[in-house]
């Protein structure tokens, strides 16, 4: 059952970083989320070593925000190892792109090259939070409320900040209140 095809998720209690590693299997961690339930700071840069390919999710426990996920896993990391840049910039964009994107099944996406699926996310480098970084910093800096253009396979769906279905907090809250009252 492990490999490149098997994911585990919030493998943040894992004796098991040689056979996890040594297979090739992928690991994601939600930083958020586990720090939430309380379920630990996982060893990524361990599994990393070992040979997992490490990917970030964003399961809507504590926050949707994968910018956020990718920094707390650095954050995590540095409590982990009491040491400073553990997961270096490029570790955490693969985790964000390629490595996400195959962790999913689509190895075709997640990068900048001929051939490659078109998923790209541009993020506003001027905003409050932003101002004064330069691009290879936006991943320490930038949160979900910097996108400002979302392409996915080619379709742009976020525009200028604004999803192309309108606004998505009314149309979640529209579909979630239903239930709330019929529970």
């Amino acid at each position: 059952m492990l490999g490149p095809r098997t994911t585990v998720v919030h493998a943040t209690v894992n004796p098991h970083l040689t056979l996890l590693g040594s297979t090739g299997t992928r690991v994601c961690f939600c930083p958020t989320t586990e720090r939430d339930l309380a379920d630990g700071i996982g060893p990524a840069r361990l599994l990393k070593d070992h040979g997992s390919p490490l990917c970030l999710g964003s399961d809507q426990n504590a926050v949707v925000d994968l910018l956020e996920e990718a920094r707390a896993l650095e954050m995590h990391e540095r409590l982990f190892t009491l040491q400073r840049g553990g997961s270096r910039r490029p570790s955490l964009v693969d985790a964000l792109t390629v490595d996400g994107h195959s962790s999913l099944g689509w190895p075709e996406a997640g990068r900048l090259e001929v051939g490659a699926v078109a998923d790209l996310v541009e993020v506003d480098l001027h905003s409050v939070r932003t101002a004064g970084t330069v691009a290879a910093q936006a991943v320490y800096a930038a949160t979900a409320s910097d996108v400002r253009t979302v392409v996915n396979a080619g379709r742009v769906v976020v525009r200028d900040g604004e999803h192309v279905l309108g606004d998505v907090a009314s149309l979640l809250r529209q579909a979630i209140e239903p239930i709330w009252r019929d529970a």
